[in-house]
């Protein structure tokens, strides 16, 4: 199933974790530093019933004052499938690095700049726990090419694109599912830890994505 923000994509992975995937933006000389933690709660939304949760999962945000992001691997999958991942402007990579595997999937980065913005009628600048950011509608793109408003989400441009809160209703596996995301712990102008962007040494280098290596330079 596959969600279409205004000038953001969302595709949806499996009934308990929801990946977003952002294109980069060109860096600037120096980026508002964060850490932040990123929370997600899926219910179980049948009609005529009362909602009940069915997972939190809780994960680390952070974005350095090079513009450089970090996201933690969600912690309801197995370890040997927890990639966290690296949007490293600097070196004009974006990484999947999987601990417990040494491993790290590396893509680059283009110059393309698909975050939301104010041009678009259907964007409003709102301000959610001090961080200014743009709501707008999420959209279920249909088999047929059409598509039909499905929740919301606001994004904030100035902190890399980084999702500060999100409401989708979907239906996965059967069930009529009501997805929330809100960020708590916010510290800004905090920088995190120079090691959550870095590639140990001893790790391998792989081009493409999980499951679908590519040959890059």
């Amino acid at each position: 199933m596959r969600y279409r923000y205004t000038g953001l994509t969302v595709l949806c992975c499996s009934a308990f974790f929801a990946l977003f995937a952002l294109r980069s933006q060109p860096a600037t000389p120096r980026q508002r530093p964060y850490v932040a933690v990123s929370k997600l709660t899926i219910y179980a939304a049948e009609p005529g019933k009362p909602e009940v949760v069915k997972d939190i999962i809780r994960r680390t945000e952070a974005g350095d004052s090079q513009g450089r992001r970090y996201t933690s691997a969600s912690p309801n999958l197995p370890e040997r499938f927890r990639y966290d991942w690296i949007r490293d402007v600097v070196a004009g990579r974006s990484y999947q690095v999987n601990r417990l595997q040494k491993l790290a999937y590396f893509t680059r980065l283009d110059s393309t700049d698909s975050g939301p913005s104010l041009a678009n009628a259907e964007m409003e600048e709102v301000e959610i726990l001090g961080i200014r950011c743009l709501k707008g509608p999420v959209r279920e793109v249909r088999p047929d090419g059409g598509s039909e408003v499905v929740g919301t989400s606001c994004v904030s441009v100035a902190l890399g694109n980084l999702l500060v809160h999100d409401e989708v209703r979907a239906k996965i596996g059967g069930e009529n599912l009501r997805m929330v995301t809100v960020l708590e712990n916010v510290q800004l102008d905090t920088e995190p830890p120079a090691e959550w962007f870095r590639i140990p040494e001893d790790f391998r280098l792989v081009a493409g994505s999980p499951g679908t290596p590519a040959s890059q330079n």
